[in-house]
């Protein structure tokens, strides 16, 4: 059917086309179905495009498109276009297969990412990819291949400097924001850490969230070296660089879904440290009753994080913290950036949870300060109460800090 492009000006995050229903109906076509846009020319462009229908507004025969499809394709106001239904993806077959269990070669796996980059696969469709790989698990190879594939739609950042370094929390623990604290700290001691997060999936507030409190996120590739070559480091959303767009289409269905299958929670942070030009990752991994993980699957997820980096040549740490409780004063981006500029700032009382993950001394006065009574001189502080009983069985058998009279 050849339809003539309505006027509306409309940006639906995806390429998206409107009909009058009559015309819908004469097509064949229901509501959220695709349909294939065809310029008529010597090239013939097209695009898969989610339907959306009206019972006004939109004549019969006109079609309503998406600012995302006028780019695609090049068309403006007026112009006429080849409409008809689309066939179904050959990789909605694929995702079948891997709810069934069957192991997917490495070119299956990229037709699948490339579908859901080009937008051939609708919402729907990607969630069913999700939920095969939250069901049906991938092995280490066809991790590999979804880090390999994810890798290849996007953009990549080189830097000359050698030691360039990245930190990464699987996330879940509300508060736990000790990311901007690293980022701040290393680049300081003038490491390269282009650190790109995500937005929340699973708890209330991820890493850019935060960051979006008190400053921007979104940078082009070209603006976000620039910041790199001034600070050392940056702390932005990843879904803006273009860096790993499957990864941000398919973070936006988890989050619908809440859930978060271990293949591309590997996939996700490993393709992100890759785009970025890191070579030394830090990986954390919470355990605990309210987080995303036992202790008994975060070991089993340490070493699959090991094997992949050993696979891909990077430096990796992979370390187990307690994720029992939730760790800083405040849950939610502005309550969560407080308590980072607290431990930053010398002169506040930062949370020590969350200024070290672990256990210690804090020592409120330095040597030759006067003191006065009951003004406190130290605190020791643990994640938990077995680290809080190690660091106090510690401290009365080394005597690490000599308190003495004058």
């Amino acid at each position: 059917m050849e339809l003539k492009v309505g006027s509306w000006s409309w940006a639906a995050g995806l390429p998206a086309v409107m009909l009058r229903e009559k015309t819908a109906k004469k097509l064949g076509v229901h509501e959220k179905g695709r349909l294939l846009i065809r310029v008529p020319s010597t090239n013939k462009k097209e695009i898969s495009a989610v339907l959306d229908v009206v019972k006004r507004k939109v004549s019969k025969k006109e079609i309503v498109v998406s600012e995302e499809v006028k780019k695609i394709l090049g068309v403006k106001e007026g112009q006429k276009v080849e409409v008809e239904i689309s066939s179904p993806p050959k990789s909605l077959d694929l995702i079948k297969k891997k709810l069934k269990g069957v192991v997917l070669t490495k070119k299956e796996v990229k037709e699948i990412i490339s579908d859901i980059v080009n937008n051939s696969l609708s919402e729907a469709e990607v969630a069913l990819f999700v939920s095969a790989m939250y069901q049906k698990g991938m092995n280490f190879d066809e991790t590999v291949f979804l880090i390999d594939a994810i890798l290849s739609t996007g953009n990549r950042l080189h830097f000359r400097n050698k030691f360039v370094v990245d930190k990464h929390s699987i996330g879940g623990i509300p508060g736990n924001r000790t990311t901007p604290l690293v980022v701040s700290i290393c680049s300081a001691a003038g490491l390269t850490f282009p650190k790109s997060s995500s937005r929340a999936i699973t708890s209330a507030a991820g890493t850019a969230d935060v960051i979006e409190t008190i400053a921007n996120v979104e940078f082009s590739i070209k603006k976000l070296k620039k910041i790199i070559e001034k600070t050392n480091a940056c702390m932005v959303w990843g879904g803006a660089l273009g860096m790993v767009p499957a990864d941000s289409k398919i973070i936006s269905i988890e989050k619908q879904l809440k859930i978060d299958p271990e293949a591309q929670l590997l996939a996700s942070i490993l393709s992100k440290k890759l785009a970025a030009g890191s070579k030394y990752v830090l990986i954390d991994i919470p355990y605990g009753s309210s987080a995303k993980v036992s202790l008994a699957k975060g070991r089993r997820l340490k070493k699959k994080f090991e094997d992949l980096g050993k696979y891909f040549g990077l430096k990796m740490k992979v370390v187990l913290t307690d994720g029992s409780n939730p760790i800083g004063r405040g849950v939610g981006p502005i309550l969560e950036m407080k308590d980072v500029i607290d431990v930053l700032d010398p002169s506040e009382d930062g949370p020590l949870d969350l200024e070290d993950k672990g256990a210690g001394i804090f020592l409120h006065v330095k040597r030759g300060d006067k003191i006065v009574k009951k003004q406190k001189i130290l605190t020791i502080y643990a994640e938990s109460k077995p680290r809080l009983k190690e660091a106090l069985k510690f401290y009365k058998q080394n005597k690490p800090v000599d308190i003495c009279h004058i």
